[in-house]
């Protein structure tokens, strides 16, 4: 589209312009505002592109992939728009947290629920409390998201301390009978366009919980699975290895993996580009994420298999000990996975209590993609 303005930053042909988005009034005076950016091409009549990141505080590296994506000489070469939300949670981002200081909850978890049918994931609690205004500025957002025509969406994370880079693919849900919502060949076409843009960003790909745990962790009110499922648009979660943390490898492989998006949406000139400098996992079947395995009691955890290696039953991914080394469950300590696959990523820390997970692994995934909405 040829004008789209976006906070106070409004698209020009073959430029890049930046501007605020506001989002929180703040009790000590001003507000909080989302920095955005927008570059369009001198063609401007071409895909939108939407690139989010910054939602949780503590994640940087997609800031420094835009600062490196969106470069001087792009719009010349670009057919379209790139808009780009550089910091989802602005507060977060100052202090390094996860969290903003003035939400206990999730930001991740707060964009439009695409279940209007349950009053539970409306967000709201017995007594009906209002929303807070992130949410209401992410509503705004999302209705922008919306309003633009977007071809696509890619939210840019950070996951575990030592975790490969990947690509998370969500469910895309249908309704059963006649009423709001997509067919079910409709959902099957959405996951097949969602399918080809993760084949042309070029990172191992992973999908999402079960539908059941989705729904339950509240991923579809997370930036991907609400745009995916609510607006209908392709979208996806990337996570982009240790957070606090910035590789240059990663930096470089995410770049390369957007470009070959554009690529693909008719946007930039030219072939795919290799991703070169992490690794990219391909078991030759779908794999999806399972938390494995926990701490069946406290104590030091010594992990075995690293991130990216290949597991397969019964093989040990971790001794577990006393303080003083010795172990603590069985002769041997040693936890042994139930499945095949790989280690996505080490959850933080040696220390664990009774119950704590110890990794994520990726493993064979029989389940489809295409699922009813939940009952």
């Amino acid at each position: 589209m040829s004008t789209l303005t976006l906070g106070t930053a409004t698209a020009r042909p073959g430029e890049i312009v930046t501007g605020w988005f506001d989002a929180v009034t703040l009790p000590t005076g001003g507000t909080d505002r989302l920095p955005v950016l927008i570059a369009q091409g001198r063609e401007p009549d071409g895909p939108v592109i939407w690139l989010t990141t910054g939602i949780h505080g503590g994640e940087h590296t997609g800031l420094i992939v835009i600062h490196n994506l969106l470069t001087p000489d792009l719009p010349a070469v670009l057919r379209g728009t790139v808009v780009v939300v550089l910091a989802l949670n602005p507060a977060g981002l100052r202090t390094k947290q996860r969290l903003p200081y003035y939400l206990q909850t999730d930001p991740n978890r707060l964009f439009p629920t695409p279940i209007k049918d349950q009053k539970d994931l409306e967000g709201l609690d017995s007594e009906d409390k209002p929303r807070s205004e992130i949410e209401e500025a992410y509503q705004r957002l999302y209705d922008a998201i919306v309003a633009s025509g977007a071809a696509c969406l890619l939210d840019l994370h950070n996951a575990w301390v030592g975790s490969i880079p990947f690509a998370f693919r969500d469910p895309v849900f249908y309704r059963k009978e006649r009423g709001p919502g997509p067919t079910r060949a409709q959902a099957r076409q959405l996951q097949t366009r969602v399918g080809e843009m993760l084949d042309a960003f070029g990172f191992t790909t992973v999908n999402e919980f079960v539908a059941t745990d989705y729904v339950n962790k509240n991923l579809h009110r997370s930036v991907s699975g609400s745009v995916l499922n609510g607006a209908r648009i392709p979208a996806a979660t990337i996570e982009l290895g240790s957070w606090m943390h910035i590789d240059r490898g990663v930096v470089e492989a995410c770049c390369a993996g957007l470009r070959n998006v554009m690529r693909w949406l008719g946007m930039l000139p030219g072939g795919m580009e290799p991703i070169e400098g992490i690794p990219v996992i391909r078991p030759g079947y779908p794999v999806r994420r399972h938390v494995h395995p926990y701490a069946p009691q406290a104590g030091i955890v010594h992990r075995l298999a690293r991130p990216g290696e290949t597991v397969h039953k019964g093989q040990p991914l971790a001794r577990l000990t006393d303080i003083f080394g010795q172990p603590v469950v069985g002769q041997d300590g040693l936890l042994r996975s139930e499945h095949n696959g790989f280690v996505m990523a080490w959850h933080h820390g040696v220390v664990v209590y009774q119950g704590d997970p110890v990794m994520d692994l990726a493993i064979p995934d029989e389940g489809d993609l295409v699922v009813p909405y939940p009952d």
